[in-house]
């Protein structure tokens, strides 16, 4: 899939349903091995193509784009990733836009990716339409304010990591998603749970803040959401 859309139309009218609209599933897989991130997308390819879909699928570090006419719902997304193995299916968080006007494909991802952020893994899709407040992510003036908390704090944390050769983002983006719960991160990341409580300090020394706070949390998955920053592979 391009982003550089110019005439959306010419590039994706074809995935458009009857009433010309699309949805965006979008799909979070940091964790899984390359092996098993390729899987998830010949998945995905086969399933789209043996229904006659038109194949838009893109992928980016352990995220995968792929989009979809506006007439398919959640059960339908789940149906498309259903032959997956669970172990690998358990792993992954996916997040499906509301219809959209082909034109504003762009703004579908951005819609499908804060779902799939905010979701849960396993075999549930969350339709963006479920979050309260998810307009607040696409919106431009909100955007903007979010991008600059992520700079001044997240940014700091990538600044160190490039430096020292760490990778204390994708720990603190492990903890976020584990709604701040040590062990689950620590599941996620592999490592032991009095490892990963080492680099939480490490990061709230950095940013001078005290991650067991829900309130600091939610606003740094805010940021990390909007800043996009690419995924690394933690040591």
């Amino acid at each position: 899939m391009t982003t550089d859309a110019v005439a959306p139309h010419v590039y994706f009218a074809a995935a458009a349903g009857i009433d010309g609209s699309v949805r965006v599933l979008g799909v979070h897989a940091g964790g899984l091995s390359a092996a098993d991130l390729a899987l998830v997308r010949t998945v995905l390819t086969h399933e789209l193509e043996s229904s006659g879909r038109p194949l838009f699928l893109y992928e980016n570090a352990s995220r995968i784009t792929a989009l979809l006419s506006g007439d398919i719902d959640v059960e339908g997304c789940r149906e498309l990733l259903a032959d997956l193995p669970p172990a690998i299916r358990s792993q992954l968080r996916v997040g499906l836009s509301a219809a959209r006007p082909v034109a504003e494909v762009a703004n579908a991802s951005r819609q499908a990716h804060v779902a799939a952020a905010a979701a849960s893994g396993g075999t549930a899709v969350l339709d963006f339409g479920e979050i309260a407040g998810g307009e607040l992510l696409v919106s431009t003036p909100c955007r903007e304010v979010l991008r600059v908390v992520g700079e001044s704090t997240l940014g700091r944390v990538d600044d160190y990591d490039r430096v020292n050769r760490t990778a204390l983002l994708p720990t603190l983006r492990a903890l976020l998603e584990a709604n701040g719960h040590i062990e689950s991160a620590a599941a996620v990341l592999g490592i032991h749970r009095h490892t990963l409580r080492t680099r939480v300090a490490r990061i709230e020394r950095i940013l001078e803040c005290s991650l067991t706070s829900a309130c600091v949390r939610a606003e740094l998955v805010l940021a990390l959401i909007v800043c996009e920053y690419p995924q690394r592979q933690a040591p």
